[in-house]
């Protein structure tokens, strides 16, 4: 394996775009957002999309074959905030580890973690050659540290290969405390929701399986009342979710469904979006690490976006909830822990082999 790096820092990214790198179709651009955020463009002959090195390295912006297929939000850039709400458009975002989701009664955290809005101490990019092929990385480490509780560091690499429609995350976590790191995790992948798609995914159709958690309103509003009576018919059948209906769903503001995947002979668990062309939005897992993935659907009008499956440790519960029921995974003290999960396109016949592949997975866990 061969790789060359290039180390970065802040000052890099100006109001001029700057190419940091480029061999090929594979390129590296430095720029700074008019909100002073700064976002790498990294691209090969496929795809492109936008890195926030040091907001957390979120993807804020993915496009595959000129199809843009990040959700819709309010925001066209990203803002100089860490606050979540403040600033919830982009394509991914990394969430954990000391907590993945909204804090409960009693609980004080900020929302999906410290990992969001991350800012990186190390930061990076390069070119690579493996038995894949070449690669364009972008990466980073971040270290959390928290007197007499926490001391991790957090090390995300996105590997994207010439001449491919699919992505890959590296992720590498050490625990630097001498006692063990429970640690929970959430990667929230926030896809173009496209009506009349298909969701095809590696997953029994049971209630062993799949639960819904259906979104709670207050009050008798015209909002409340529809999501509520939307969410009673999902939880008693969750497949009517399967296919993409704007006009008989209700997703305002937000659904989640946890789900328990069943993974291939590799370890590897699978799902997409299947657009009415045949092509396909994909997210793919291992299952060792990451046995489960949330749904998640927020289809406001304003907002449009599909959560195909946010591979996790746990479910959308709160902190309390997940060690209460041990969805979380423990590592050892110094010592080192290794997630994967890819996502990208699938074109139409790569979709139709995958959706195969899928159907094999169920049926030898039947």
């Amino acid at each position: 394996m061969e790789f060359t790096k290039i180390n970065f820092r802040p000052h890099f990214f100006t109001d001029r775009p700057v190419e940091l790198l480029c061999d090929g179709a594979l390129k590296a651009t430095a720029f700074r957002y008019e909100t002073g955020v700064a976002g790498l463009k990294i691209q090969n002959q496929h795809c492109s999309m936008v890195v926030l090195p040091y907001m957390g390295q979120q993807i804020w912006f993915t496009e595959f074959y000129g199809k843009q297929l990040t959700q819709k939000s309010i925001f066209d850039m990203p803002q100089a905030t860490t606050k979540f709400g403040d600033n919830y458009g982009g394509f991914l975002l990394h969430c954990g580890l000391t907590n993945i989701n909204c804090a409960g009664e009693g609980e004080d955290y900020p929302l999906h973690g410290e990992l969001p809005f991350a800012n990186y101490q190390q930061t990076y990019a390069g070119i690579g050659r493996d038995e894949k092929g070449k690669y364009l990385a972008v990466g980073g480490t971040y270290v959390y540290r928290n007197s007499q509780e926490y001391h991790y560091a957090y090390s995300p690499e996105l590997r994207l290969y010439d001449d491919s429609s699919m992505v890959e995350m590296h992720i590498d976590i050490h625990n630097r405390r001498g006692s063990p790191l429970d640690y929970m995790f959430m990667c929230h992948m926030n896809w173009l929701a496209v009506d009349s798609s298909r969701l095809v995914y590696s997953v029994p159709k049971d209630a062993g399986h799949i639960r819904v958690d259906p979104t709670e309103l207050g009050g008798d509003s015209p909002r409340a009342v529809k999501i509520r009576e939307y969410g009673r018919k999902l939880v008693e059948d969750p497949t009517i979710a399967d296919v993409l209906d704007s006009k008989t769903q209700c997703y305002d503001p937000e659904m989640c469904i946890n789900m328990t995947y069943k993974a291939d002979e590799t370890g590897w668990a699978h799902a997409m979006q299947v657009m009415p062309e045949g092509d396909a939005c994909y997210v793919g897992f291992r299952a060792k690490e990451l046995p489960y993935a949330l749904r998640w659907f927020c289809r406001t009008g304003d907002e449009d976006g599909v959560g195909i499956a946010l591979p996790t440790t746990g479910t959308n519960r709160s902190t309390a909830y997940q060690r209460a029921h041990h969805l979380y995974n423990t590592l050892a003290p110094n010592a080192h822990e290794s997630l994967r999960f890819n996502f990208g396109y699938l074109k139409k016949d790569q979709a139709a082999e995958m959706e195969k592949h899928i159907d094999r997975i169920l049926d030898h866990n039947e």
